[in-house]
């Protein structure tokens, strides 16, 4: 008979050096840790690189759309858009139309300009430094529903994915919104329902349907016979929801401040179902033919698979974990729903429970993420940060 050869990929060095790793207690969170940590370093060396190609002095479309000259400059590669928003909440206090940035990651930004003298500096340390940190609660949350090599693999694929990699490396909240979702959840499994809740209520106020965490968490202590708990899981983010409302009503006399604060930033493009109907009725309408069609499409063909991809991973968030899935149910269809079709680049990669339904234990799922997603985050973060170009 015939002997089959031995997977030489399988029996090779980097699959022994990666089980060596995964096996050695808590050196299995260096590995996706160092790897995304690394590789968020590199690619923004090389935008930075690419901005100041031709001997020109490194500058973004932000420093002069803001009119800010840091010394030193290279902070600016993470920050864009949003950001001085965050940052003028920080500073000044709210006004319109900043009623419609939730509190908690100014908040952040405030305390540690106490500690660094420098707004932009702290918005970078704070969403940077918990964008690091979601990656090994990350990797904590998916051993308790699969292996650990194929807990490392859905954490690299979750940490390398070009949206979920850019936006947790820049000044924006969805760093503080990972940290807040994993570790109530992470609570929540190991039943300390106080801290779990109260994890619970800070994501409630860093993004609009941050609060929508708060219905797995009664589900789980409901299952426990918990009535305490469940009381407090729907009070606690429901109270801190009311306050903040209640501080919007004393600036602006409008319970619904952040509501009509949204009419600001529509600019002739509506939110909510109206959004999706408008793009596919404009999609499907006679358009110019050439290159410009040529982009449109592809444009398109991204939005489709990103609706169908997160989709069925949704769907199956729910045969992994009941409760947990039904957060990832409720959320995909409060950003469907609600949501700016041009946003689910950007909202949907951030619904948690769908990465975790990503078990393969194939060495070739992470080389090829660790070769590929780098090199499209970085065409996303040079368009987004150095032109300018919007992308959710």
């Amino acid at each position: 008979m015939t002997q089959i050869p031995h997977n030489v990929l399988h029996e090779g060095w980097p699959q022994k050096l990666a089980d060596w790793v995964l096996e050695n207690g808590k050196k299995r969170f260096l590995l996706p840790l160092s790897l995304v940590t690394g590789l968020k370093l590199l690619v923004a060396y090389g935008v930075y690189a690419l901005a100041i190609q031709g001997g020109e002095a490194f500058a973004t479309f932000w420093m002069g759309e803001w009119g800010a000259k840091p010394q030193p400059d290279w902070p600016f590669l993470f920050h864009g858009w949003d950001s001085a928003w965050y940052i003028r909440i920080a500073k000044t206090g709210y006004s319109y139309p900043a009623y419609a940035f939730f509190p908690a990651y100014p908040l952040l930004i405030r305390a540690g300009s106490a500690l660094t003298g420098e707004y932009w500096a702290s918005s970078l340390i704070v969403s940077f430094s918990l964008g690091t940190l979601a990656v090994p609660m990350f990797q904590v949350l998916a051993e308790h529903y699969v292996g650990r090599r194929e807990a490392a693999v859905s954490t690299l694929l979750f940490g390398l994915f070009p949206p979920t990699f850019f936006f947790t490396s820049i000044a924006y909240t969805e760093s503080l919104f990972a940290v807040t979702i994993l570790g109530t959840w992470i609570l929540c499994l190991r039943k300390r329902y106080l801290s779990s809740t109260v994890l619970a209520a800070i994501a409630a106020v860093t993004k609009v349907y941050g609060v929508l965490i708060a219905l797995p968490l009664a589900m789980s202590t409901f299952d426990q016979h918990d009535r305490k708990n469940v009381l407090l899981a729907l009070l606690v983010p429901s109270a801190t929801i009311l306050a903040w409302s209640s501080h919007l009503f004393n600036l602006t006399g409008d319970w619904m401040a952040y509501w009509s604060s949204q009419d600001y930033w529509k600019k002739g493009w509506p939110f909510g179902i109206n959004s999706t109907v408008r793009f596919i009725v404009e999609s499907t309408g006679t358009r110019e033919r050439g290159v410009v069609g040529l982009e449109k499409m592809c444009v398109i063909i991204i939005l489709l698979f990103i609706v169908v991809l997160f989709g069925v991973l949704v769907v199956a968030s729910l045969d992994v974990d009941k409760d947990f899935g039904t957060y990832a149910t409720l959320l995909f269809l409060f950003l469907t729903t609600f949501g700016n079709v041009w946003s689910f680049f950007r909202f949907f990669p951030f619904i948690m429970p769908v990465w975790i339904t990503l078990k393969t234990k194939s060495v070739l799922v992470p080389i090829a993420a660790i070769l590929v997603f780098p090199v499209i985050s970085l065409v996303i973060w040079y368009r987004f940060v150095v032109l300018g170009i919007w992308l959710g």
